[in-house]
């Protein structure tokens, strides 16, 4: 038990070629994503099954009550767990198949999470060394200065001046707002009184009445020098 470790390999379904190694004394598959091996197959339960390392060595699978039930080597199990060998083969419904195979020890550290085995001697094969060579000779060598280029004897500085960034812009306060003048109030003239209303309609009566008299006066008079006292006026002319 201490020199070997087993495995489950998948043949059939998602992640074909993918290997995973039992290091744990229980693991779960199923498509749940906290699974210790999650395959998302529609064939396969949330929870599918169980594997327990035995006491002896090896392991065991046991079916979590999945809809499309475990197989293996052909042969659905019950309720009760199934004792596995090397290269029995477990099925989860239709749609997955895993190898149970045993690992040893000194291989199970090179072992990968995808099978890579049919691809060996596909990819070409590149020394190191020759392709440093390479990449050297398709870069064109650089100038390299050892020492400060010499300044040229007529090489003056530009006399422009530096360049000065405008000073930012002065916010002016904002005038105060110009508010019309007041207007002049009123002068205040008291209402008059009764009795004084009283006395000036008498007044202006009374004036009324005095130039009405005079004017009948006047035209008095002047009817009576133009009917008659004006004979009178030529007699007396006359007699003087």
């Amino acid at each position: 038990m201490a020199d070997t470790l087993y495995q489950l390999t998948v043949r059939k379904g998602p992640k074909v070629g993918e290997t995973f190694i039992l290091e744990t004394l229980s693991l779960t598959i199923g498509r749940d994503p906290v699974s210790d091996i999650v395959l998302n197959d529609p064939e396969v339960s949330r929870q599918h099954a169980r594997f327990t390392r035995l006491d002896e060595g090896g392991y065991q699978v046991q079916d979590l009550g999945s809809t499309n039930g475990t197989f293996v080597n052909g042969e659905r199990l019950a309720a009760e767990p199934a004792d596995l060998k090397p290269g029995y083969t477990i099925s989860m419904g239709s749609g997955v198949t895993v190898i149970y195979t045993l690992v040893p020890t000194g291989d199970a550290l090179d072992a990968t999470m995808i099978d890579q085995s049919g691809l060996a001697g596909m990819a070409p094969h590149h020394d190191m060394a020759e392709t440093d060579d390479e990449w050297k000779a398709a870069v064109p060598d650089l100038p390299h200065f050892d020492e400060e280029p010499e300044i040229p004897s007529d090489w003056e500085p530009d006399p422009s001046p530096p360049f000065t960034p405008p000073p930012p812009p002065v916010s002016l306060p904002s005038p105060p707002p110009v508010r019309p003048p007041a207007a002049a109030p009123a002068p205040f003239v008291p209402a008059p009184s009764d009795s004084e209303a009283a006395g000036k309609k008498r007044r202006n009566t009374i004036i009324a009445v005095s130039v009405a008299l005079v004017l009948l006066c006047c035209c008095a008079f002047l009817l009576y020098m133009w009917f008659i006292g004006g004979d009178k006026l030529l007699e007396a002319l006359n007699l003087v």
